[in-house]
């Protein structure tokens, strides 16, 4: 197909509008030029904006407010990004370093409106306005024209030719050579229509001059007028290809290429017929300025033709032959050749809606219907008519596919047929299929024919269906289109998750995360130069086939997708899928896809080159809503929300725009951006972070740009360090204090108890004690008198003088116990010679010996659980071993206090030690005491008979249990 199927220019470009609506200060751009940062320059006749790609921002500082310079009329932007800014009526404007500073009257420049600023090779900067040439010396404006042989003059045209030559043009036109040099030419036209509105030289070295009678041309010495255009021609640009784009007031958009001049004439291209300024940007897209607002034209290799019927049909499927000759069906049949879509008759099948046509290795056509099943029309044979329930599971056609066994596979609505020589077989879900309702149909190189489904995938080899990994992880996908590439490599296209890749039974998942421009992909489709196509709802897209060879793309490495714009008139295109085929590889490596507003026509070989990529800029800091600037890098210690202004300065249209970012400290993987261009953060701790956010075009993923922030977020006072401090020491002392109040609690409920256990002890000396003591005494007189006597009560008097002398010594005990205090120091060595000399007198017989070293002072409580030992060892050498001298020795030094009880009696046996006589327990009250103080009891046989005890007591020993 060599002949061009639009031949109206303009349907090759993507248009985008933008008006006040959309930001403009007014809808008249009269100029437009492109930063050295990549963004727009817009001058309009309600003052300068500036567009990223995104947003437009008015450019208007208090200094050009009171300037009173809203329209701006002309724009150069120099090399080192200083921007001249000419306006009506206020003079001229220099924007540098963020610096604004107005020339007028009081700097040499006699006239305020500006219409054309240029700096030349020599670095001389040039203003034409309506009444005067000027050349800038110093800081100040010198006016070129009236003098010498220079005419008085208006001047809305200045350009440098390639020889230097400085050319301006308006009421008069000159040239200005060099050395200085100038040559007055005539331009063609009545009077006014030889006025110059613009000048170019283009780069075949011609010499163009734009007047208000139209457009000449430098042939020799003299311009000669080019015929076809008889309009004001305000602007001119010549593009990289050559084109030469002409803006007319009132006539529209022109274009010279070639030698053929030819107007843009699709209806609604452009807002206005008034063209005010053109400009091409770094990325090649054409850029113009209206009275009606500003447009932006970007080649597209997308064509779009529409049907005779037009072409929003319920369904619509492409195909095509050998010869490059492409049918389309919806609900008609259309055949496209030598650049026209035509409707093809098919009389044989009667009023049938077509859904798709399919032809056979043999050359049979194939018609699928939307409710009257299949045709086969074959030269040789009458038409074969196929139907539900005899041949087909359903009427409803979907896709057809030949086996290689040449059977003919029918996917329907309601289930899936196969013709060949062994006859019909029909497939339901009782039959093993995934589910009824078939999308699409493949066959692969081993002979599996794959049936995608609106739930899940199907496999059938070799007579039956089979399960595998695919069939599995697919389960539940709409699997509306299949491929098997050149490598081998299987690929699943979902409705709503992306791509599904089978390399040698491994499974692996593409989607919108790993750089897919849509989840949902209708069709595709391998060209012969290994590129993957596919579509989408309202996409269509390619993406090399070789780099899905490897390792599956990331979130960090994503996969290199173009996407393809529509042209104008189709920018609101929807991708027909789900019915085979929804896509055709012509013979060309072109590619076809239906949609809503016709068929799209890819030519790969036209698309535009890449530019340079988007650069990524950080815009400001929210604290909980409140707008911050990024410079200051500070996080208030109160506020609980970050939110992270960012975008991306890419004056492409913004669909094949990927943005992602991540905050240092707190994600461990790059988020995409969503629509919004922020992130948000709640309740970030306190701490340094960095945040990054890069911008990168989705074909070209491996050129990106990267802008990022540093900030700090505060401490509040209760996170600071010495804040923690202050608390571990306030917590000290709080609990200090508890401490000191327990103490003092303690000590007055025990100074209590103490002060009734020695009421209680009075009481019972003075009691209980007493009248023991006295009925001791009786007793034992009792004894004297009658131990002549042999009487029978002598027993019973014995008995009574025990138990007497018994109550009486725990008495003793319990009063000792209640008079106690811990805090009071007592002389060990003082006590235990009371406590022999009251044992003599208790017990004559008996002589008791101490040796002890003066002042042994113990606390209270030591002090009673050591004489409570040596009284319990007294007492046993007394009532138990027969002996007549108990020798006491105690002795203290650094390492303690030892105390020896040693009697000559009978000694005590080995078992009494092991297990004491029940219903006593004075040894084991006797070790008892000594495990409270910490200390030791070693009872065993003397050497020289009775027995010896003795209790060792550490240095500062406490009695345990006792507060």
């Amino acid at each position: 197909m060599t002949a061009p199927l639009w031949p109206q220019i303009g349907m090759d470009y993507a248009r985008t509008i933008w008006r006040a609506t959309d930001g403009l200060p007014e809808d008249t751009v009269q100029a437009i030029a492109e930063s050295t940062q990549g963004e727009l320059w817009i001058a309009t006749t309600g003052g300068l904006s500036l567009f990223d790609g995104a947003r437009i921002r008015a450019f208007s500082p208090d200094s050009i407010s009171r300037m009173g310079a809203n329209s701006v009329f002309s724009l150069l932007v120099e090399k080192d990004g200083t921007v001249w800014a000419g306006t009506e009526g206020a003079g001229l404007i220099r924007i540098h370093g963020g610096e604004v500073k107005l020339f007028s009257a009081s700097d040499g420049l006699t006239d305020g409106f500006i219409r054309r600023v240029l700096r030349d090779r020599r670095r001389r900067l040039w203003v034409g306005t309506d009444d005067g040439l000027f050349v800038q010396q110093g800081q100040r404006f010198v006016r070129f024209d009236a003098t010498g042989n220079v005419p008085r003059m208006a001047v809305h045209g200045l350009t440098e030719d390639a020889q230097g030559r400085v050319w301006a043009g308006g009421s008069e036109l000159i040239c200005i050579a060099p050395d200085g040099k100038v040559t007055s030419f005539e331009v063609p036209g009545e009077y006014s229509e030889s006025r110059v509105k613009t000048i170019l030289q283009t780069q075949d070295g011609s010499v163009w001059v734009g007047t208000v009678g139209g457009l000449a041309v430098l042939k020799g010495d003299r311009f000669t007028p080019l015929p076809g255009l008889h309009a004001t021609v305000r602007t001119m640009l010549q593009t990289q290809d050559g084109t030469l784009w002409i803006g007319t007031i009132g006539n529209g958009l022109w274009r010279w290429r070639n030698g053929v001049l030819a107007e843009i004439t699709p209806h609604g291209l452009l807002p206005s017929e008034t063209i005010l300024s053109l400009c091409q940007d770094s990325s090649s897209q054409l850029w113009i300025g209206t009275q009606n607002g500003m447009v932006r034209l970007n080649s597209t290799p997308v064509h779009v033709l529409s049907l005779p019927r037009g072409s929003d049909s319920d369904f619509e499927t492409l195909s095509g032959d050998t010869r490059g000759v492409v049918y389309v069906a919806a609900q008609k049949l259309y055949r496209i050749e030598d650049g026209a879509a035509r409707e093809e008759k098919l009389p044989e099948l009667g009023p049938v809606s077509v859904r798709n046509v399919f032809t056979s290795r043999e050359g049979e056509r194939w018609i699928g219907t939307d409710g009257g099943g299949a045709y086969r029309i074959s030269p040789s044979v009458a038409v074969l008519h196929y139907s539900a329930p005899r041949e087909l599971t359903n009427n409803f056609i979907r896709a057809f596919l030949e086996s290689r066994d040449s059977a003919i596979w029918i996917a329907t609505d309601e289930g899936l047929s196969s013709i060949g020589r062994d006859g019909i077989r029909k497939f339901t879900e009782a039959s093993g299929l995934a589910y009824f309702s078939t999308r699409c149909l493949l066959e692969d190189r081993s002979g599996t024919i794959w049936i995608g489904t609106d739930r899940g995938l199907s496999a059938w080899r070799e007579g039956h269906f089979i399960a595998n990994e695919a069939t599995r992880v697919l389960a539940h996908e709409k699997v509306w289109s299949m491929l098997e590439d050149h490598a081998g490599t299987l690929w699943f296209a979902t409705r709503d998750h992306g791509l599904f890749r089978d390399q040698g039974g491994a499974l692996g998942q593409i989607t919108m995360r790993q750089g897919l421009p849509s989840n949902g992909i209708y069709q595709l489709l391998e060209d012969r130069r290994g590129n993957l196509w596919m579509t989408g709802p309202n996409i269509i897209a390619s993406t090399p086939v070789a780099q899905m060879d490897g390792p599956l793309p990331t979130a960090d490495r994503p996969a290199s997708v173009t996407v393809y714009a529509a042209p104008f008139g189709a920018e609101d295109a929807q991708f027909y899928g789900g019915r085979q085929p929804a896509g055709y590889l012509a013979p060309d490596d072109s590619v076809w896809f239906p949609s809503t507003r016709g068929v799209a026509h890819v030519d790969h070989a036209a698309a535009p080159p890449h530019g340079p990529p988007p650069r990524a800029v950080l815009l400001g800091i929210e604290q909980d809503g409140r707008p911050t600037t990024t410079s200051d890098g500070v996080v208030d210690a109160r506020v609980t929300r970050v939110s992270l202004l960012f975008s991306a300065i890419d004056l492409r249209p913004r669909g094949d725009l990927r943005l992602r970012y991540k905050l240092d400290g707190l994600d461990h993987d790059w988020i995409p951006s969503g629509p919004d261009e922020r992130a948000t953060y709640t309740n970030l701790k306190p701490g340094h972070y960095r945040f990054r956010v890069q911008a990168f075009e989705g074909s070209q993923p491996e050129q990106l740009s990267e802008a990022s922030v540093a900030f700090v977020k505060n401490r509040v006072f209760y996170q600071a360090a010495w804040f923690y401090v202050l608390c571990l020491l306030l917590a000290g002392v709080l609990s200090w204090a508890i401490y000191q109040v327990r103490i003092r609690q303690i000590a007055t409920r025990f100074a209590a108890v103490l002060e009734e256990r020695t009421r209680l002890a009075r009481e019972i000396h003075d009691t209980v004690i007493q009248g023991c003591t006295g009925l001791s005494v009786v007793l034992e007189a009792m004894a004297v008198e009658e131990a002549h006597r042999q009487s029978e009560s002598s027993p019973l008097l014995g008995v009574a003088r025990e138990q007497t002398r018994g109550v009486i010594d725990e008495a003793r005990r319990a009063v000792w116990n209640m008079r106690s205090d811990d805090g009071q120091v007592v002389d060990l060595a003082q006590t235990l010679r009371l406590l022999a000399e009251q044992t003599m007198r208790e017990h004559r017989e008996i002589r008791v010996e101490v040796c002890a070293s003066h002042n042994i002072d113990l606390r209270a409580a030591v002090h009673h659980e050591v004489i409570m030992v040596v009284r319990e060892a007294v007492n046993n050498a007394v009532q138990h071993s027969g002996t007549g001298r108990i020798a006491i020795a105690s002795m203290q030094n650094d390492r303690g206090l030892e105390v020896q009880v040693v009697d000559d009696g009978i000694g005590i046996a080995s078992d009494q030690l092991l297990s004491p006589t029940p219903g006593h327990f004075g040894l084991i009250g006797m070790a008892e005491r000594m495990k409270r103080l910490g200390g030791t009891l070693k009872i065993e046989a003397a050497s020289d008979g009775g027995t010896s005890v003795v209790l060792r007591v550490p240095v500062r020993s406490r009695v345990r249990g006792i507060a």
